[in-house]
């Protein structure tokens, strides 16, 4: 099973509606190379959680959605608020109402025997009243929930692999820019490494550069014991030959196939 990754499209700010458009008329366009039929975004959606930029947004997850594709989303900092850390509880609302569909996180999708765990990594953040950096935190009842959920799965013998997708970079990031509570959340997925089903991918957004953060021959175990932890990068951002880089990830073999365009 192959599925699309896309970040941090800050759809708002400067033409990015107008590359988002771009990007959707290629998934529309050739259904034949990339072989998917779920589009996974890992946060950033919008720029300014403005209510415009959230219908511009809508507009294009509805071609997608309309032509027969599972659009799975979890919110970033800047589809909370103005600046990516002026968070707004009606900006929320706009995201769950408008976009995602989905208002309570973690939110559970198991598609042909792979299960993809959405988490909101603003969830605790939104309530903080530090007014400044673009720190993320998952919260005590979310990890509880994802530990449960974790737990459910392993007593589904269907479930061949599980994903986890966030905003945040829960290991690697900018100052300022991380998951407050990464270790916690380390801590959950981690113990599950030699007891299947485990998480066998982790996807995040928010630094704005496209990475493997592992291949197969290194030690897992270094990395929360997961097989496939990659950054999908800002989708509208073009690289030094002009190009958004549309990465492919094959389920099943944990590889990723990028796909360039103009």
């Amino acid at each position: 099973m192959n599925f699309i990754h896309l970040s941090d499209l800050h759809i708002g700010k400067s033409n990015n509606r107008e590359k988002s458009a771009l990007i959707v008329d290629w998934i529309l366009n050739n259904k034949d190379k990339h072989q998917s039929e779920l589009v996974i975004i890992s946060g950033d959606v919008v720029d300014d959680g403005e209510d415009w930029q959230f219908y511009q947004a809508r507009e294009q997850l509805e071609r997608l959605r309309g032509n027969g594709f599972l659009v799975l989303v979890c919110p970033g900092n800047h589809d909370y608020g103005r600046e990516g850390f002026l968070e707004s509880h009606l900006s929320q609302a706009h995201f769950f109402s408008l976009i995602s569909g989905v208002k309570d996180y973690p939110h559970l999708q198991v598609i042909k025997g792979q299960a993809f765990i959405l988490l909101d990594s603003m969830a605790e953040e939104i309530e903080n009243i530090e007014m400044w950096g673009a720190q993320g935190n998952l919260g005590e009842e979310q990890l509880q929930k994802l530990d449960q959920i974790l737990e459910d799965l392993a007593e589904d013998p269907e479930v061949e692999n599980i994903f986890v997708v966030l905003h945040h970079h829960p290991f690697d990031f900018l100052f300022y820019h991380g998951l407050r509570d990464q270790a916690d959340l380390k801590g959950v997925i981690s113990q599950r490494i030699n007891h299947p089903p485990r998480v066998n991918g982790l996807l995040f957004g928010h630094k704005h550069i496209e990475n493997r953060f592992n291949d197969p021959d290194e030690n897992k175990e270094e990395l929360f014991g997961i097989d496939l932890i990659y950054a999908s990068g800002s989708t509208v951002e073009r690289n030094q030959d002009g190009r958004m880089v549309i990465p492919v990830i094959n389920a099943e073999a944990k590889n990723i196939k990028r796909f360039l365009i103009q």
